[in-house]
């Protein structure tokens, strides 16, 4: 297990760097099976994300470096490298990393809104519409953080670090992790992240979560 910079509940994952659906499934069971527990293989951890999320009836698949997800016109996200896709469906996608410790979910959607900070706190309020990672008990750590974007697809962004819980096969499970919206006001587009891990997730997912989220600008 590798430790993070705070253990324990109040653990935060480090969100993004300054640089930088309504889905209609029923909420998912997190792939991981439980707090200090690892799964061995990396097709053990493709067949538990399996049987937990109920949406999905194939097997995940892995993803090179090189291939591109697209999401939206001329949007996409290229998954890190031995992240998987485990579920997706029109302008969303849901990925995780080999051991399951680690997931990401993107929804892509119409946004008229011009603040992404507005934006953002709308989403997580309306959570369970708009997301199937089934967190519940979510506490944000701080107000959330707007910076403006370069990139093609999006200009703004918001962002803000959370404690939650998520479910396992053993019962509910401490994660941590981060909310971003990217926003667009002159497409009127938005991306809503959610990016989850549990204390088993090495310090390495949240540099791929970084990476994922800045494929998509």
């Amino acid at each position: 297990m590798h430790a993070l910079a705070t253990p324990g509940a109040a653990t935060t994952s480090a969100p993004p760097p300054s640089r930088t659906p309504a889905a209609t499934q029923q909420p998912r069971r997190w792939g991981w099976v439980g707090r200090g527990v690892r799964l061995v293989t990396i097709a053990a951890a493709a067949t538990a994300a399996i049987v937990l999320n109920t949406a999905v009836n194939r097997p995940a698949v892995t993803l090179t470096w090189a291939d591109g997800i697209d999401l939206g016109p001329g949007i996409s996200v290229t998954p890190a490298p031995s992240w998987a896709v485990g579920n997706q469906g029109p302008g969303w996608v849901w990925l995780h990393n080999a051991f399951s410790t680690a997931e990401m979910e993107i929804k892509v959607k119409p946004s008229n809104g011009t603040d992404p900070v507005a934006v953002l706190e709308g989403d997580i309020n309306n959570l369970s519409n708009v997301s199937t990672t089934g967190l519940t008990n979510v506490r944000q750590l701080g107000a959330p953080n707007p910076i403006p974007l370069q990139g093609p697809n999006f200009q703004q962004q918001a962002t803000v670090s959370y404690n939650a819980d998520g479910t396992s096969r053993s019962g509910p499970l401490a994660v941590q992790g981060w909310f971003v919206e990217l926003l667009s006001p002159s497409t009127h587009q938005s991306a809503f992240v959610v990016f989850a891990q549990n204390s088993d997730a090495s310090v390495k997912a949240d540099g791929d979560a970084q990476a994922m989220l800045d494929s998509l600008q």
